[in-house]
């Protein structure tokens, strides 16, 4: 059964973005206490989003260089950055879902982790009809606070 954690993840869209890309790193390392995986996914928005997060991957972590990419640039990268309209190759244990929406293809994973904008508007309502979605679908879901 895939597991689902909601992690706060500021204020806006960017906070989403930059909590993504270190998230990311964490788990291709092995930190936290995330599931370590050898392939992730990550879902954006829409396509400036992708576009921003595969910029910031390319400057984080400071001194190595994962391998990542946008889906549509080609598969059997390490990390694939995806948004709507793109197909992932569905060959990855976790999926970080930038975008407040659910994704497509979700019980293919193991691990589902949503960042959750606490803008106490349209994002966080979004993300809250994401959370019932997610129980309906009978996932057991936690929300973190911080991590």
């Amino acid at each position: 059964m895939v597991e689902a954690t909601f992690i706060a993840s500021g204020n806006s869209a960017k906070d989403a973005l930059d909590m993504a890309a270190v998230l990311a790193v964490d788990i291709m390392m092995g930190e936290k206490n995330f599931i370590q995986t050898n392939k992730l996914d990550i879902y954006c928005d829409n396509i400036d989003d992708a576009n921003t997060l595969d910029t910031l991957l390319w400057n984080n972590p400071k001194y190595s260089i994962l391998d990542h990419g946008l889906v549509n640039n080609g598969s059997g990268k390490l990390i694939e950055i995806g948004y709507p309209g793109t197909k992932f190759s569905l060959k990855s244990d976790s999926i970080i879902n930038v975008s407040p929406d659910i994704p497509k293809n979700l019980d293919t994973y193991q691990s589902y982790l949503q960042l959750v904008v606490m803008d106490g508007s349209s994002l966080r309502k979004r993300a809250a009809d994401t959370w019932t979605k997610c129980k309906e679908l009978g996932l057991n879901a936690k929300f973190l606070e911080s991590i």
